[in-house]
């Protein structure tokens, strides 16, 4: 009996060190255990990167998460930061291989483009994916012809038949008696119009022709100014969730302290009970 105390010691060293460790981990991993983003699949098929794009586009893809909130579709011309981002399009339910949208890139300036998909969770978190270098409304480049070795054509003998002499008929000028015709009244010019004066009566007014640049421009202000909305909502969102990040990997640490101190006390008290 006195044979077995040794192994029995270890034996029970082993099951208290086993039972400390299961404890830990487990705290550790189910409190700071970060959610994955999305899942893998998710962005744009189409367009395709480098692609080159006029009038209304259909953005075709993937937009899946677990769980999922929505996703979101957002453009903007190079080069640019991240903050010039308009957004365009979004959804409430998942999409798979299907339309997310349609970017409606007709009236916009001609330059190279960036697509953005950002596919949110309910927590706040999400994920991007990019589409870049897209040629919108750019005509495409001109081809350049190749230069081809052809043989020189053999010149070929042709008949030619000569001239033959046209007849000249004369004409006859009938003398012009004084005041048979009456002379051609020659128009006055027509007078400037003057800037204070009426139009007359019939005449086409004038029509103003918006300038296409101006409401863009004021487009693209309204779309920044939502974006830095969003960007502001976003950033609160990140904060809090980075605090409560913070809390629980304060608890799961202290929880880590709490278990040893445990642990150690019942090895002791095991120790000194079966020792």
């Amino acid at each position: 009996m006195l044979n077995d105390t040794p192994l029995r010691r270890t034996a029970i060293r082993l099951v208290v060190l086993a039972v400390v460790l299961a404890v830990v981990v487990t705290v550790w991993f189910g409190i700071t255990a970060t959610p994955a983003h999305a899942q893998d699949g998710s962005g744009i098929t189409s367009p395709a990167p480098g692609s080159a794009i006029n009038g209304d586009v259909p953005v075709l893809g993937t937009a899946v998460t677990e769980p999922f909130a929505r996703y979101e579709l957002y453009f903007k011309q190079e080069p640019s930061g991240d903050q010039a981002y308009i957004y365009f399009a979004d959804g409430t339910s998942p999409v798979i291989n299907g339309q997310l949208g349609v970017w409606q890139a007709n009236s916009l300036p001609p330059g190279t483009y960036t697509l953005r998909l950002r596919v949110v969770k309910p927590d706040g978190n999400y994920a991007e994916y990019f589409v870049p270098n897209l040629s919108v409304n750019q005509a495409p480049a001109t081809p350049t012809p190749t230069q081809t070795s052809a043989e020189t054509p053999t010149p070929t003998l042709t008949f030619t038949p000569a001239p033959q002499p046209t007849p000249a008929i004369g004409a006859v000028t009938q003398p012009q008696i004084e005041g048979d015709v009456p002379p051609t009244p020659t128009p006055p010019p027509a007078a400037p119009a003057d800037a204070g004066q009426a139009p007359a009566e019939g005449s086409l007014l004038p029509t103003a022709t918006p300038d296409l640049n101006q409401v863009s421009a004021q487009g693209a202000d309204e779309g920044d100014s939502l974006s830095r909305q969003l960007g502001e909502s976003l950033g609160f969102q990140r904060l809090r969730e980075q605090f409560f990040d913070g809390v629980r990997i304060s608890a799961a640490i202290f929880v880590a302290l709490l278990a040893l101190v445990v642990g150690k006390r019942l090895f002791e008290w095991v120790w000194r009970r079966y020792g």
